[in-house]
């Protein structure tokens, strides 16, 4: 990657992006006029109501209400925060983020970049292996035995790695990937002889790819038709090992491609089924069901949490009818419920698993049990209850409602939440009537342990809410003041000179207006091309959008009724500061005369209150006495 100051990175980054190109990339455009258009990839688009504009480089769906530049539909698309979008859009363009940890050579171990490629390269021979290799025969048989088709194994990339022990290495010879590379992606290991060998040899594989469609992992199954003499390798599952490019915590299995579906749905359908496998998932979509994904082999846990909130605002864990399955449920309730994600938990019957249950009974079946799926709470009593004799069996009685309070102990409280109080208040009712208490120990009980309990709330509800702008309730001047200055940043020294940030109502035309102040202490321009690189705060960024069109919208009815645009920005920002500055006398007067009614003024005072009002009532133009 080629070194740029830090300084300006986010100008280079947006200049080397080009709009219709990186959305392009997502999503299926086509032009008309001047501008190209899609079907939206945040609701269900009937008609192609997105629109990419290249010569703004920007994009708007207006359904939505959802607009931007390459930095936005990165942000929106991969629900992340600003920086991490620069960092994507950087990787992107070649261009280094730079940092505090070491230059990377390119093509070395430590090059992304390059691990990136390979990981495709080896993808893309596993996968032409299974369909085309005489050595994958078993594997197809295997395959079309279990119920997959060829349609999933062409989605899913499925693909296999056959017994040798250099399969991979050997057919590397020749490209730009040295055994070495192929180590640092997880794919091969070091032998005691100084050679290498396959970490997934005979086994069919299920790339596993980040949100970016980017391959970054396999998993591997055994396939026990390879050995019929019983000698299959002891572990039946074998993922990646940790790299530069894959984190078992941070990553889950086909949610590339739930994550278009569900993104696509009415908000209360936000909703993610999580499942144990891979073929767990591949089933799914096979019946029909698009929002399933798999965990890779590790506990779900918060890192987990953030990603899928990145996407989905509910979650269906859908858990083997076993032993094992219920484990699973125990290790994640609690830390589900503590982070406030609607939980929902799906026990499957007859201690099946979501494939069996799947290729026996269909998908029309395994929704039917996902819809009636109880939340995490009822789940919970359900689990801690079973078996127990709530009125006889004192101990375990206690016990029971004791688990059970501590789950609800850790959720966190939400004043402002009606519904949420009522559920509550209906559940504590329904605890007192199972273990025959009253619902009024039960909740002091509750208050004891919430107190020993306290979670900081997710604070992503009223982050969103901080987002949502009313721009009908903004002051005129100060709107007008901001969008001036967008316009033409060589009028800033005077703004700031004559208008004082603290003379703007609280909100956020106060917090853009404060902020183009800093820039301009620090030589940094304030122009709209350079607000929407300099600027990270997503509402921020969409009022700079919406003062510039609404400047645009304006100069061009000016334009068609022939007129001069009402005065020169020279003339607009002198009247907009003789505004404000009358609007601080009337701010005075108000409480000069507030004084005076009061009459907490002494003789000396009230009369020079008296002289000083008079003489501004002299001063207003066309004033008559």
């Amino acid at each position: 990657m080629s070194q740029v100051p830090n300084f300006d990175v986010k100008d280079q980054v947006k200049q080397a992006t080009d709009v219709v190109d990186l959305i392009g990339s997502e999503m299926n455009l086509r032009r008309q006029g001047s501008i190209y258009v899609g079907h939206c990839p945040w609701h269900d688009d009937q008609k192609p109501s997105f629109q990419v504009n290249p010569n703004k480089q920007n994009w708007v769906c207006y359904p939505c209400d959802v607009r931007g530049d390459v930095f936005d539909f990165v942000m929106k698309r991969e629900g992340v925060d600003f920086r991490e979008a620069l960092e994507i859009l950087a990787e992107r363009a070649g261009i280094e983020v730079r940092s505090y940890q070491k230059k990377v050579v390119k093509g070395s171990v430590d090059d992304k970049a390059t691990l990136y490629r390979a990981m495709a390269w080896a993808e893309q021979e596993y996968h032409e292996c299974l369909l085309n290799s005489d050595a994958a025969t078993p594997i197809r048989d295997y395959l079309v035995d279990r119920g997959i088709t060829q349609e999933s194994i062409e989605r899913f990339r499925v693909g296999f790695a056959p017994l040798s022990w250099s399969w991979l290495v050997d057919r590397s010879s020749g490209t730009s990937f040295s055994p070495e590379i192929l180590q640092a992606c997880g794919l091969v290991s070091a032998n005691d002889r100084g050679g290498w060998y396959e970490r997934f040899r005979g086994r069919v594989l299920f790339p596993i790819r980040d949100t970016q469609e980017r391959t970054i992992a396999l998993g591997g199954r055994v396939v026990p038709s390879l050995y019929p003499n019983g000698d299959a390798p002891p572990a039946k599952y074998v993922n990646s090992p940790e790299t530069r490019l894959f984190s078992k915590s941070k990553n889950l299995y086909a949610l590339n491609l739930a994550r278009n579906y569900v993104q696509k749905t009415s908000v209360k359908d936000k909703r993610l089924v999580i499942v144990e496998g891979y073929t767990d998932v591949v089933a799914a979509w096979q019946a029909g069901l698009t929002n399933v994904v798999a965990a890779l082999g590790v506990a779900l846990n918060e890192q987990h949490i953030r990603l899928i909130k990145r996407f989905a605002d509910g979650i269906t864990l859908v858990l083997d009818g076993d032993e094992a399955g219920q484990r699973t449920m125990n290790t994640v309730l609690d830390l589900f419920v503590a982070h406030d994600v609607d939980l929902r938990i799906l026990s499957l019957p007859d201690g099946l698993d979501p494939f069996d249950f799947l290729m026996a009974e269909g998908g029309g079946a395994f929704q039917a049990l996902v819809d009636k799926a109880p939340d995490a709470i009822a789940h919970k009593i359900l689990v801690e209850t079973r078996g127990v004799d709530l009125v006889n069996d004192t101990h375990r009685s206690n016990q029971a409602l004791e688990n059970i309070l501590k789950t609800l102990a850790s959720i966190p409280e939400d004043e402002n939440s009606t519904a949420k109080s009522i559920r509550e208040d209906q559940m504590l009712l329904r605890l007192g009537r199972q273990f025959q208490l009253a619902p009024e120990m039960v909740r002091r009980r509750l208050t004891d342990l919430r107190k020993k309990t306290r979670v900081r709330p997710d604070t992503s509800d009223s982050e969103v809410k901080k987002d949502l702008v009313d721009y009908s309730k903004f002051d005129k001047k100060e709107s007008e003041l901001v969008q001036l200055l967008i316009q033409d940043p060589s009028l800033l020294d005077r703004a700031v000179e004559n208008v004082s940030p603290e003379q703007f109502r609280v909100g956020v035309l106060r917090d853009l207006y404060e902020l183009m102040g800093e820039f301009f202490h620090e030589g940094r321009g304030v122009g709209y091309q350079q607000l929407t690189v300099e600027v990270e705060e997503p509402r921020l960024r969409k009022l700079v959008d919406h003062l510039h069109d609404e400047a645009i919208a304006k100069k061009e009815i000016h334009e068609e009724q022939n007129s001069a645009y009402a005065m020169d920005f020279e003339d607009q920002l002198q009247s907009i500061i003789l505004r404000f500055n009358e609007r601080e006398v009337e701010s005075g007067t108000q409480a000069k005369i507030s004084k005076l009614h009061s009459g907490g003024l002494d003789e000396d005072e009230e009369k020079r209150a008296l002289e000083e009002l008079f003489r501004q009532q002299l001063q207003k133009p066309n004033n008559s006495i």
